[in-house]
């Protein structure tokens, strides 16, 4: 049976940057840039592909076997759990639509992340929730 996976939105945004993809967690404050067979994933489960679909689709966009494709989506697949940013979606999402390019300029890299957490102050500021009883902004009379 195949498992699919949601992105924990809205305390999940990405963003893409160059050939990479940049991806926030709102709620701890740390931001993870993943490089670009990551991305490749990440697009693929946030438009609804299973993991098997999406390794079978690397595994032909790299021209990689298969079955080790999947053994290192599956391992990325839980460090992605692991740090909050999907979820194992309930039943079977509808796949509208997804084409990808064949060969890639780059070679297949496992997919993988590296964590960043010094603006974890900064991300977790939150002006609007932190207001006195007077509301936000608050001028004073003079």
């Amino acid at each position: 049976m195949d498992k699919y996976y949601k992105i924990n939105t809205p305390a999940v945004i990405s963003e893409p940057m160059e050939d990479d993809l940049v991806v926030i967690n709102l709620d701890n404050g740390c931001y993870y840039c993943l490089n670009t067979t990551a991305a490749l994933l990440w697009n693929q489960l946030e438009k609804g592909c299973s993991i098997n679909r999406a390794a079978r689709q690397t595994a032909q966009i790299y021209g990689n076997e298969e079955a080790m494709v999947l053994a290192d989506c599956a391992s990325f697949i839980e460090r992605l759990i692991k740090e909050q940013l999907i979820r194992v979606a309930e039943g079977e999402p509808t796949i509208n639509g997804i084409s990808f390019n064949q060969g890639q300029d780059k070679p297949y890299q496992m997919p993988n992340f590296v964590k960043y957490s010094d603006m974890q102050e900064m991300l977790l500021l939150d002006p609007i929730h932190e207001v006195s009883e007077a509301g936000w902004p608050h001028h004073e009379n003079k």
